[in-house]
């Protein structure tokens, strides 16, 4: 089988490296947990893991501050008032636990 890809002749794909890092701030990074679930009712929840992480990076003294915020609707982009509360953060871990 002959496979013809549209956009011509292309280079290789290669794994991209680690992005950049940060200097970390002396007193600990402020990280920002972006929850996409409505509810934490049934079964596993990102919220919960988020506790266990955040627990986890303060026994290592990596952490200063967790700012936690969830997204109501799954389905649509956080909407600008959400991101705003996570602009002064270091990083920002999303994540969905289904």
């Amino acid at each position: 089988m002959e496979i013809i890809d549209p956009r011509g002749l292309v280079a290789a794909h290669t794994r991209p490296g680690l992005a950049p890092r940060r200097a970390r701030a002396r007193e600990g990074l402020r990280i920002g947990f972006l929850v996409n679930e409505q509810t934490r009712s049934q079964g596993p929840d990102f919220y919960g893991y988020t506790l266990a992480l955040e627990e986890e990076l303060r026994s290592r003294g990596a952490l200063l501050d967790v700012v936690r915020v969830g997204k109501p609707l799954l389905s649509r982009p956080a909407e600008p008032a959400l991101l705003d509360e996570l602009r002064f953060v270091q990083g920002v871990i999303n994540g969905l636990a289904k």
